[in-house]
């Protein structure tokens, strides 16, 4: 099957009834709300029953021995990844941010992410920050105004200090803040760069540099492109969790095109995967995985769209039409 013939949102509902149907707390008015979903639907029946072998890791343990036996045994890792597809039974937050001890940075030091999760970087001042693969960040906490100048993906954690903004730049945008937890990301789209801004506590202010501000609260989501400002409320509030999926060793994806899900991949785990057609990167995915094993959410979602995976080396794949 492929995803042309699949409507994208009965996927990424039936991503959600998947997950919703492994809670201990699933009802009986929750029942009857999917078999009113499912009844006369037989598309939405069997995608359902697709990303509930996803979940349980049939279909990816199926999916990635194809891939397994082209990789070379110096780079075999053991224990299969964990997934599990989008939905309302994400896992709960760790708690409380934990500072690396020692890593006061003073002003003008650059900070550069490294692959896969990461560690929180405490600043001088109190804040934190964390950084996605391939993105980095340039620190000058002043005596009036603090400044992050920011390449690629950043999660910030502020300390409170009226007398001293917080705010970080990109692309000529500028996100401000007094106390508050926000995401910024750098993004390349069809339409030219674009800067996100999600927030999970507190508000922002959005300065796009042409003129135009937006504040934004916990809750909503900021884009920027072309000097234009637009906020949007999340489908899922990101306040109620404590950090980026990205930050826990996540990615979550609703209705993105595949050459998007792609670039986040590559950024969080150093991969590369070329897509043999355009048409391809315009799929729609929707879903959550784990990224500590790339190859195998790879191969899950090709399994689950029709689609085909080739390795052409350590590290490196191929996604053609199946």
């Amino acid at each position: 099957m492929s995803t042309r013939f699949v409507n994208p949102k009965d996927d990424r509902e039936a991503a959600l009834w998947a997950d919703a149907r492994r809670d201990a707390a699933w009802s009986p008015q929750q029942q009857a709300a999917l078999a009113q979903w499912l009844e006369g639907r037989p598309d939405r029946a069997k995608l359902l029953r697709r990303h509930e072998a996803l979940i349980d890791d049939a279909a990816v343990i199926w999916a990635t021995q194809r891939v397994a036996r082209a990789r070379p045994a110096a780079r075999r890792r053991p224990s299969w990844p964990r997934w599990a597809i989008a939905g309302v039974g994400l896992a709960a937050g760790v708690g409380a941010v934990a500072l690396i001890g020692g890593d006061l940075l003073p002003r003008g030091d650059l900070i550069v992410g490294t692959r896969g999760a990461p560690e929180p970087i405490a600043l001088a001042d109190g804040s934190a920050v964390r950084l996605n693969g391939q993105s980095q960040v340039r620190v000058d906490l002043g005596a009036h105004e603090r400044i992050l100048r920011l390449k690629g993906e950043g999660f910030f954690e502020v300390a409170p200090d009226k007398s001293r903004p917080f705010s970080v730049e990109v692309d000529g945008v500028r996100v401000t803040a007094v106390g508050t937890r926000f995401n910024v990301d750098q993004r390349q789209t069809r339409d030219g760069k674009a800067v996100e801004v999600v927030v999970f506590e507190g508000v922002v202010k959005v300065a796009s540099g042409r003129g135009m501000t937006m504040m934004v609260q916990a809750g909503q989501r900021a884009t920027v492109s072309g000097g234009v400002v637009e906020r949007t409320s999340l489908i899922r509030p990101e306040a109620e969790t404590d950090v980026p999926s990205w930050a826990k060793g996540w990615l979550e994806f609703n209705e993105a095109s595949l050459s998007s899900v792609v670039e986040d991949l590559e950024r969080a785990t150093g991969v590369k995967v070329r897509l043999a057609d355009p048409a391809v990167g315009r799929a729609l995915v929707s879903g959550r995985f784990a990224y500590d094993q790339p190859e195998n959410a790879l191969a899950a979602m090709v399994q689950m769209h029709g689609f085909k995976l080739s390795r052409q080396g350590v590290d490196q794949f191929v996604i053609s039409e199946g």
